[in-house]
């Protein structure tokens, strides 16, 4: 829960404009170490938004396996990156369809250039995780009623009269 609280201040602080951390004093020596990337830096570099990915084609259409493309992968705009929370996935909300010409290269050894249809993501959202949300819908072990009405006694154990 601290670390929680302690997360939730940066993330206030890095959202109102607080000043970065002070740079390490600069030495006089001419060998000068790599510069220290800031949280801020390292927090936009690696949140949730689109990105540059390589993406097989036979991936993206799994029913053309007989064929062989060229080039084999193609560079898409895909969402990734990290999102404050466990139960958070990086998704999209806008997407684009963008067409590419491959060489379809066939069995029989033809090689027709085809164009293809990518999706590329535009803009990209922290969600929740729907596994976990399915995982809270879940009705909450015990025993159900018919199971309780087989284990109940079927009589008054003092008396012994049949209960209705």
């Amino acid at each position: 829960m601290r670390l929680l609280g302690a997360f939730l201040r940066l993330l206030v602080a890095g959202t109102l404009g607080a000043p970065p951390a002070p740079a390490p004093e600069a030495r006089g020596t001419a060998s000068a170490e790599p510069p220290v990337l800031t949280f801020r830096e390292i927090w936009n570099r690696s949140f949730c938004r689109p990105l540059e990915q390589l993406v097989d084609v036979i991936t993206e259409f799994p029913n053309e396996v007989e064929y062989i493309f060229r080039p084999s992968c193609v560079s898409l705009q895909r969402c990734g990156g990290c999102c404050a929370d466990e139960g958070l996935r990086c998704v999209p909300v806008e997407t684009s369809t963008v067409t590419m010409q491959l060489l379809k290269i066939k069995p029989n050894g033809e090689a027709p250039y085809v164009e293809m249809a990518f999706t590329e993501h535009k803009q990209c959202e922290c969600r929740p995780r729907q596994d976990l949300m399915r995982l809270g819908r879940r009705r909450p072990k015990g025993r159900g009623k018919r199971r309780q009405d087989k284990m109940r006694r079927k009589g008054c154990e003092l008396c012994g009269t049949p209960r209705r």
